[in-house]
């Protein structure tokens, strides 16, 4: 099986569903990622780096860059692509101050480029933003829509287009758990379609996590991350955004519950 994995900076793949596409990478399924952006409006949190060496820019989305290899790498994942847009910032305020940034680029574009790759990779499953971004951030808002256009696209241009589209969330009851806001942000258990157990694979999400090291921190600080992502080292959750044929009775425990 070809899982297809569709984010916009490094490190949303590790904080959102890192344990599922190690789990199903294990398995011997190949796992591909799409990376929008380079991250290149991030903020460096690690003391040991020298942010005057990687200002917000290319220099600071290179340093990412490596460091999204290298959770891949941890995670048994193929090699990240790239599709080089730049990081629009963080929080809206910023990002639509940036003319440049990739939430005010041409949607149905982002949408083609898609396609493309999903014809070529032909993956039979797809992950990516649920329609709130995770946590609202503009650039996961507007690669939500290119995906969800891409999928439903390629019925028409692939003879055999992905089956399932996912969604990690997090129930409302996680989110409370955080400064954001459950009601906007989390989902109601009765949406969840997948509870994937992630517990025996901690040790590798904490790996991935600590391989963005410009933004997770030093090791030591990693229960303040687990502070800010709760459940992270536990349980990941999946809403359907999009089917082809039958699914079983939800909530299952794999993405690939009931396949025909």
């Amino acid at each position: 099986m070809r899982l297809l994995a569709v984010f916009a900076h490094p490190d949303d793949e590790s904080f959102f569903c890192a344990g599922t596409l190690a789990k199903y990478a294990a398995l011997g399924h190949e796992v591909y990622l799409i990376c929008a952006t380079r991250g290149e409006q991030g903020r460096i949190r690690h003391p040991a780096l020298d942010a005057s060496l990687y200002p917000k820019g290319e220099a600071l989305g290179k340093l990412r860059e490596k460091e999204l290899e290298a959770a891949c790498t941890t995670l048994g994942l193929r090699p990240p692509i790239f599709l080089g847009y730049q990081d629009s910032g963080y929080p809206l305020e910023v990002a639509q101050a940036n003319p440049r940034g990739f939430m005010h680029q041409n949607l149905q574009q982002i949408e083609d480029v898609l396609l493309g790759y999903m014809a070529q990779l032909k993956p039979q499953v797809v992950i990516g933003f649920d329609p709130q971004g995770y946590y609202g951030h503009a650039d996961h808002i507007h690669l939500h829509r290119a995906t969800l256009g891409a999928f439903w696209r390629a019925g028409n241009v692939m003879p055999e287009p992905p089956k399932r589209l996912f969604f990690p969330v997090r129930t409302k009851e996680r989110v409370a758990q955080t400064r954001f806001d459950p009601e906007r942000y989390g989902v109601s258990p009765c949406s969840v379609a997948v509870r994937v157990d992630v517990r025996p694979l901690a040790p590798t999400i904490r790996a991935a996590v600590l391989a963005h090291a410009s933004q997770a921190g030093p090791e030591e600080n990693f229960s303040q991350v687990l502070l800010d992502w709760p459940g992270l080292l536990e349980e990941e959750t999946f809403v359907l955004g999009g089917l082809r044929g039958s699914f079983p009775a939800m909530p299952v425990d794999d993405l690939l519950a009931g396949w025909s």
